[in-house]
């Protein structure tokens, strides 16, 4: 026998009986439609996980001979745990309406290393909708921090699957959603500077979402790793993989030839051409090799998904867009600003 709970219309007060995990309902007094949200006034969506375990280990199996893994890790490693959870993913999906003003500066060359700057005053309008996603639990190391998929079949109620509790707050996931839909919006717009800007924030639906992913741990030559799986795409998401000495070698000697070759041309341009693309080949000679070391120096250990490493620093999900710019000083601190 079902479980009803009882409620008042909030149109006109009669009482509304509604089934338990019903969604929806009519008041049989006034004939208003009524929707039902959960405790914290949210409303929750979960989808259906469409792996099973074969499916999952076929695709780590795959995955250990992607990128820059051991060469022998499909031989050498030996899964231990293949299990799937529901991780809870708070998901806004809302409209950026405003204007942001400002200039975009350009650059003349007037004479033998003489410059001048003129600037464009220009104003842009926003309006555009967006979809943001946050994980609204503390899932530990998974490197998973928002959903890469939006799309699946949607069920009534989970599977026989553990699932995570949610740990963070509706009204803090709501503002941090609305704030990183600014970030969003203010990474359209090409301006060099900006000078005013209101962008309003027309939120469209908040949803809690139910995500069905497979945790997979395995060994490689005494020390643990795991790979994550996405229980609708079925696409690997995170992982932490042993790198190999070979693949090392090979990037850091690539990458300081060819960062090398950079710098030589960046040098060539400058003293002869004196144009001042040569700042940009400097800049990108250089960090080329720069980036070949860290992957030589840290490379040990590959990473996929929302994890730190030393060689691949994670973003910040809408704290950072690339400016507009005209000119090569403008590009360099463009560089390094979202080195």
């Amino acid at each position: 026998m079902g479980i009803t709970v009882a409620m008042s219309c909030p149109s006109c007060g009669g009482p509304v009986g509604v089934a338990d995990a019903s969604r929806t309902t009519s008041c049989p007094y006034c004939d208003s439609l009524l929707y039902v949200e959960d405790s914290e006034g949210v409303r929750s969506v979960v989808y259906k996980n469409l792996l099973d375990r074969h499916r999952v280990f076929r695709t780590v199996s795959k995955w250990f001979d992607e990128g820059f893994k051991a060469r022998d890790l499909d031989k050498v490693g030996t899964v231990k745990e293949i299990y799937p959870l529901y991780v809870p993913f708070w998901k806004l999906n809302a409209r950026a309406a405003g204007w942001i003003c400002g200039y975009v500066v350009h650059r003349h060359r007037t004479g033998k290393g003489h410059y001048t700057e003129t600037k464009e005053y220009k104003e842009r309008m926003v309006l555009q909708d967006y979809t943001w996603t946050n994980i609204a639990c503390d899932a530990g190391d998974i490197g998973i921090e928002s959903l890469r998929n939006l799309s699946g079949e949607v069920i009534s109620k989970q599977d026989e699957i553990p699932t995570f509790e949610v740990t963070t707050s509706k009204t803090d996931a709501e503002s941090e959603g609305e704030e990183a839909i600014r970030d969003m919006a203010r990474g359209t717009v090409d301006l060099t500077r900006v000078t005013f800007e209101k962008i309003h924030v027309i939120p469209n639906s908040f949803l809690l979402v139910f995500y069905p992913i497979w945790m997979v741990r395995y060994d490689y030559r005494e020390r643990s790793y795991f790979v994550t799986v996405d229980g609708v795409s079925g696409r690997t998401l995170s992982g932490r993989a042993p790198g190999d000495p070979v693949f090392q070698g090979l990037v850091a000697t690539g990458g300081a030839a060819a960062g090398g070759l950079l710098s030589s041309i960046g040098l060539y341009v400058g003293l002869v051409l004196e144009s001042e693309l040569a700042i940009l080949a400097l800049i990108a000679g250089g960090g080329l090799m720069y980036l070949s070391y860290r992957f030589f120096r840290h490379g040990s250990e590959i990473v996929q998904g929302d994890i730190e490493s030393p060689y691949k620093k994670r973003k910040k999900k809408g704290r950072r867009k690339l400016r507009y710019s005209s000119s090569a000083e403008d590009l360099m601190e463009t560089f390094f600003d979202n080195w």
